[in-house]
């Protein structure tokens, strides 16, 4: 194989579903397959392994199925006595988890909750999920033990969780007549003499305001501002080196450990591939790149890291949460905020480094220029990718 290790990685010693997600996604690396390739493989083995449903498997830090578990290994290049193997140690993990008492006016079977409905990858369910009584915010209830079972004992806990939600509603009501109190101190009172209290707020605002409505939802707010690009073509420049007229291209690591096209500095004139910004709902965004020949992809954080130091790469775009970002104001741009990680794309080795080739990674936000991205738009390209 052609992957950074010499030997595959092994599911033994792994502790947790995250730490077996993560040990798949090294497996991945050292196969030196793209999510395109190793579907290709599966389908030669005779499994079904969409591109998508392995980005979102590997997005993700729940256990993925059975099913998916031994198609990936096998498309890895392993056989079927290591496929076995990782699939046994997945059913181990499995079953060593344990979940919260079910609450019993759940309407989802233990095996597969609910996913909101705009989430990617609903078609790969983790098998394992943690579930609370929305009566129980802080999972007290659950976190009190049990004992043995006496009589009438089921009608004692429900009589005591219908308790605790009279309690929690309660103290609910209580605090929006002090918040509705609170809000009508600051209203205009009349007085004796005609003149009335000024209100908290100037008159003005009433009018060509752009505080947020109390019905708008924040990422309706956001759109409403004027401050977020609007979907288009546009060149993404690192502000630390606005002045070298460098942008945010396709470019290959600087110490050449692979070939693969990364997000890098280059020059601005004839930066490839075109790069389109595009609203994926709830405040975020895919950065899709339009390959002459690659055909369209989207920017991607490497194996769904979490942590500092991962690159950023073109990938098939399949909607998984490392493939979405958060443009937060930031001086005269935007920070570049990885929705699964929290963290911040900049510079692979911070402000100094102004190269072209510059690797962009994620980082821990430190606020920098090279961290803060300028969009300035461009022009529709003419040519069609394949």
């Amino acid at each position: 194989m052609s992957g950074p290790f010499s030997a595959p990685p092994q599911p033994d010693g792994l502790t947790s579903p995250a730490e077996f997600v993560a040990a798949l996604g090294r497996l991945r690396q050292w196969s030196g397959l793209t999510y395109r390739q190793l579907t290709a493989a599966a389908k030669a083995s005779g499994d079904v392994l969409p591109s998508s449903t392995i980005a979102g498997a590997l997005g993700r830090t729940t256990l993925p199925r059975e099913e998916f578990v031994a198609a990936f290994v096998r498309a890895c290049g392993l056989g079927e006595a290591e496929t076995a193997r990782w699939v046994a140690h997945r059913k181990r993990l499995a079953a060593g988890m344990t979940l919260p008492a079910e609450p019993p006016d759940a309407a989802a079977g233990p095996d597969h909750p609910p996913v909101p409905p705009d989430q990617p990858g609903q078609d790969d369910r983790p098998d394992q999920a943690d579930r609370f009584d929305p009566g129980d915010p802080d999972g007290r209830e659950q976190a009190v033990p049990t004992g043995p079972a006496v009589p009438g004992g089921d009608a004692v806990r429900a009589e005591t969780r219908a308790l605790r939600r009279f309690a929690v509603a309660g103290a609910g009501v209580v605090v929006l007549l002090l918040a509705t109190g609170a809000v009508l101190a600051q209203l205009p009172v009349s007085r004796a003499g005609g003149d009335a209290r000024p209100s908290a707020f100037p008159a003005t605002a009433t009018a060509g305001s752009d505080r947020r409505p109390p019905s708008a939802s924040p990422a309706t707010a956001a759109a409403g501002s004027g401050r977020t690009p609007p979907d288009g073509w546009y060149h993404i420049v690192p502000s630390h080196v606005a002045g070298r007229d460098l942008c945010v291209g396709e470019g290959r690591e600087r110490s050449k450990r692979t070939d693969r096209p990364l997000a890098v500095q280059r020059p601005c004139r004839g930066v490839v591939p075109d790069t389109y910004l595009h609203a994926a709902g709830g405040g975020a965004h895919e950065i899709q790149w339009h390959h002459p020949e690659e055909g369209v992809g989207c920017l991607t954080v490497d194996e769904a890291l979490t942590g500092p130091g991962a690159l950023i790469a073109p990938a098939d775009c399949s909607g998984a949460a490392n493939q979405r970002f958060l443009l937060k104001p930031a001086g005269a741009g935007f920070a570049l905020r990885p929705l699964h990680s929290g963290l911040c794309v900049g510079a692979l080795y911070g402000e100094a480094d102004v190269s072209p080739g510059a690797e962009l990674a994620q980082k821990s936000c430190t606020g920098r220029p090279d961290q803060v991205f300028l969009f300035r738009p461009a022009p529709a390209p003419t040519r069609t990718p394949r």
